[in-house]
């Protein structure tokens, strides 16, 4: 017998005690999978004591007036609202979405009042693996394709459908605290570069050591259709890789009663807060009635007719500003125009969705404020019907930055408004021709400017107009 220990146990020795000083629990399915070491994520990690405060207040109702700045701060941590390119505060849900990292794009949504969704993509040309990761009190424990997390007083759950995805758990030591502290990764399991990944997370009561949610993920071409239920309600979301488009979203309640139906996710900055609520709720509510609203006459409007039917504007890339239920959109569509349609309801561009359907016509929806509109690029025709004149008192400057942006030389820009002389009221809403001028001669020339009648669906009544052709000259 030697007492030498043998030189490959010293080896393993070592490696040991260097395993140890990380905890680490790798899971795939139901299977264990092969230790891989802990990476650096690619984007900011989720606190849980951000998740449990927002649920909490959420489940309270203080956070029904506005929930941008605590939401933007769990997505993005540190980066702020200058990496946000979309959100909407609805009274079921919270859609975020933004970028995360100079490679990450991130969606999260959470469905009131706990239930976080976490959509991650990674963009091409990234040299690491997406990884969605939480800052948390206590490490995970794993089972499957979930993890249950100890944070405080509450439980996190964390599923991720579908995918085969490794967790991993690290100890650390904050430099200001001697509480350990833990960070959970999820991981895709080939560890290649790009790709995307889900996370459905619920915050629960510390007690409770079974989730009371499901989740389910299909895929239908490049886009994930995800079904999350618990014991009171239902959500379907249709959702594409979070860099291709915003996606839709259904909820009902447990028994199938409809309390959203299917509808658009926003694309840009949708107004949030007490005031923006209400005039969401405003505009919304008028596609909402039993009749439609005095301006919707289920006819493209004439002036609109003219000029494509004379040749002043032939098939092009076009786009559509306050599109409404998309009557003047689909007709452009018909006419073999590409077409992009943007309104702020939901309600409205569900119903606009319904008719290009049934006329068999391919259009761009996009549910977004046209004062702060995604980045769509130029267009080669610009198209408003009764936006103008409504948002120039709310904000002027963003909208002619608006048809600015969506512009080249060239250009070619009908704007069809309510117009006011100078014996109306001060409160009568339009424009006189002088403020029309001032607010375009920047950046557009003007071919016309004529006195219409804007048509409506109210027998007898025809509120004066105007209808102009601009077109973008070359100033920057």
């Amino acid at each position: 017998m030697t007492d030498r220990v043998p030189q490959n146990w010293l080896h393993w020795g070592r490696a040991l005690k260097s395993a140890l000083a990380v905890l680490l629990t790798v899971v795939t399915g139901d299977q264990a999978a092969t230790p891989q070491s802990f990476a650096k994520p690619p984007g900011p990690c989720l606190r849980a004591s951000q998740i449990t405060e927002l649920a909490q207040s959420m489940a309270s109702g203080s956070a029904a007036s506005d929930s941008y700045s605590a939401t933007v701060q769990l997505a993005f941590n540190n980066l702020g609202a200058g990496s946000l390119r979309a959100f909407e505060e609805n009274r079921s849900f919270v859609y975020v979405l933004g970028a995360a990292a100079p490679h990450l794009i991130r969606r999260l949504i959470v469905l009131k009042p706990s239930i976080f969704i976490v959509d991650d993509q990674m963009l091409p040309g990234a040299a690491t693996p997406v990884t969605t990761c939480l800052d948390a009190e206590g490490p995970a424990q794993v089972s499957g394709r979930r993890a249950r997390i100890v944070a405080g007083n509450t439980t996190i759950f964390w599923e991720t459908p579908g995918q085969k995805i490794a967790y991993q758990t690290r100890r650390q030591l904050a430099a200001d605290s001697r509480r350990p502290s833990y960070v959970v990764q999820a991981m895709m399991v080939d560890r290649l570069p790009g790709s995307r990944s889900l996370s459905v997370l619920d915050s629960a009561g510390a007690d409770q050591f079974d989730p009371t949610i499901r989740s389910e993920l299909a895929q239908k071409g490049d886009d994930w259709i995800l079904t999350v239920s618990s014991t009171s309600r239902s959500f379907r979301l249709s959702l594409p890789p979070p860099a291709a488009g915003a996606g839709e979203i259904a909820v009902s309640t447990a028994n199938g009663t409809t309390l959203i139906g299917r509808r658009l996710l926003p694309s840009g900055i949708l107004p949030h807060g007490p005031k923006g609520n209400r005039l969401l709720e405003t505009w919304d509510a008028d596609y909402r009635g039993a009749k439609p609203p005095a301006w919707d006459i289920g006819r493209p409007a004439d002036e609109l007719q003219k000029l494509v039917r004379e040749g002043t504007v032939r098939s092009c890339r076009a786009v559509d500003l306050g599109c409404g239920s998309g009557t003047d959109a689909i007709f452009l569509a018909s006419h073999g125009f590409d077409v992009t349609a943007i309104d702020i309801s939901p309600t409205a561009l569900s119903q606009a969705q319904e008719k290009a359907r049934k006329a068999g016509v391919s259009v761009r929806w996009v549910l977004a404020d046209v004062v702060a509109p995604p980045d769509l690029g130029p267009f080669d025709f610009i198209y408003d019907r009764g936006c103008y004149h409504n948002v120039r008192d709310q904000n002027l400057t963003a909208y002619v930055d608006t048809v600015r942006r969506f512009s080249h030389p060239g250009t070619k820009f009908l704007l069809l408004s309510a117009r006011r002389d100078e014996h109306a009221p001060a409160e009568y809403p339009g424009v006189t021709e002088e403020e029309f001028r001032y607010d375009f001669l920047s950046w557009f020339d003007v071919e016309w400017l004529r006195e219409i009648k804007l048509e409506s669906n109210e027998p007898g009544v025809s509120p004066p107009g105007w209808s102009a052709l601009l077109i973008r000259n070359n100033q920057p």
